[in-house]
């Protein structure tokens, strides 16, 4: 047997190193898909949550109950009502509004935006008239914005 003189160590080096390469890269992948999956779960988990507070103080707070029904039933609201109400929609949105980022940011799962969109945007529909959206539709970044707008339309 030959014994290898200092290229041949060298080449066996470069082969080595590569292989290194190659097992780090995957490495890195793996932990990056990883970390990609428990953000999602995160943030979905995160979803949860904030809905579970506003659904909590919705029903915790009778008198925020019947401003809701007021409007269900189409009755008139007073200024301060209304104020409230629409506080109780917003952050109906805002929670909309983080799962719209989080979706186009690539942090929550396809799934799950889907089902968020579709509960925020009958939520929507269902308990804020469009022409109180429009009071407040500034408060929002304009590509979401168009979003509730297409919610609205049925798209």
């Amino acid at each position: 047997m030959k014994k290898l003189d200092l290229p041949g160590w060298a080449s066996v080096a470069e082969i080595v190193a590569s292989i290194a390469v190659v097992v780090s890269l995957l490495f890195v992948a793996y932990s990056v898909k990883r970390n990609t999956e428990e953000m999602a779960i995160a943030n979905t988990n995160f979803m949860y949550e904030l809905d579970a507070r506003i659904t909590a103080d919705l029903s915790s707070d009778p008198a925020l109950a019947a401003i809701t029904v007021k409007v269900e039933q189409g009755q008139a609201l007073s200024e301060i009502e209304k104020l409230q109400y629409l506080h109780l929609q917003h952050r109906y949105l805002t929670v909309w509004e983080i799962a719209w980022t989080h979706y186009h940011r690539g942090s929550l799962d396809e799934d799950e935006w889907l089902a968020w969109n579709q509960y925020y945007g009958a939520t929507a529909r269902a308990g804020l008239p469009r022409e109180w959206w429009r009071e407040i539709r500034a408060f929002y970044k304009p590509a979401f914005a168009a979003h509730v707008e297409a919610a609205y339309a049925g798209r």
